[in-house]
């Protein structure tokens, strides 16, 4: 089919096309669940060495038992100062040990894996960073995945690398901050509270939103009935710069 209609004449008209389904049906019950979390957030131990904000498609290793405040961003295409207050607001590492003593959900893996998708190479997250990070989480027996992106272009790097924890055998879900762009990238499942981006994981310090968020999120890996949907979450935040 050709796109020109008259001779000098093409269209511009872009159409988006979503990747093909992939979708793991969670056939266990939260609490006995292994939960991995990761990031396109830019989020890295302090001592690691910091992405590059130009463009990284590296990732690093985050062992679980890594206290919150031994984390920080490095990441150019947003506001960072949510994060700065609280890293939880992106990664939401205290939360999730919170839902393990909770018994909420089973356990968490012994280390999970962080990536800076600003500017992101989508060959190379597609063929390299998300599959080697999709057969970690698999090899720690990880059976839930949950990701969060800060920019529009880490929505889609963190919509990649989580499609491949879906092939994987993993139950994903994107929280996001901008849900248009996970669903068009074909995020297996979307939550979206009412959050600016930086702050997906929900406000700085609100312990009860970022508990919501998480648990809302997990409970529509267990409920979503296809792929790509999209649960709009109850819980709003605006930074106010």
């Amino acid at each position: 089919m050709k796109l020109t209609t008259k001779q000098g004449m093409q269209s511009e008209i872009f159409v988006p096309v979503t990747p093909k389904p992939v979708f793991t049906e969670l056939k266990k019950p939260l609490n006995k669940c292994k939960v991995a979390f990761i990031t396109a957030g830019g989020i890295h131990k302090k001592d690691q060495t910091p992405f590059n904000t130009s463009g990284d498609f590296s990732y690093r290793t985050i062992p679980f038992d890594t206290p919150s405040d031994q984390l920080m961003v490095t990441h150019g295409g947003f506001d960072n100062s949510d994060i700065n207050k609280d890293v939880n607001a992106m990664f939401p590492i205290d939360r999730l040990h919170e839902l393990v003593k909770e018994g909420f959900i089973g356990s968490l893996p012994a280390e999970t894996y962080t990536f800076m998708g600003g500017g992101g190479n989508v060959e190379k997250f597609l063929n390299e960073t998300g599959p080697e990070i999709a057969k970690k989480l698999k090899a720690q027996d990880v059976d839930i995945v949950l990701c969060t992106g800060g920019c529009g272009t880490c929505h889609r790097s963190a919509t990649i690398v989580t499609r491949c924890c879906e092939e994987a055998g993993m139950s994903c879900c994107v929280i996001a901050a901008l849900p248009p762009i996970a669903r068009q990238q074909g995020a297996p499942r979307i939550t979206a509270p009412h959050v600016p981006i930086g702050s997906n994981a929900g406000e700085p310090h609100n312990i009860p939103q970022q508990t919501a968020i998480i648990k809302e999120s997990l409970e529509w890996v267990r409920d979503c009935p296809s792929f790509n949907a999209t649960k709009i979450l109850p819980y709003e935040y605006r930074h106010n710069v």
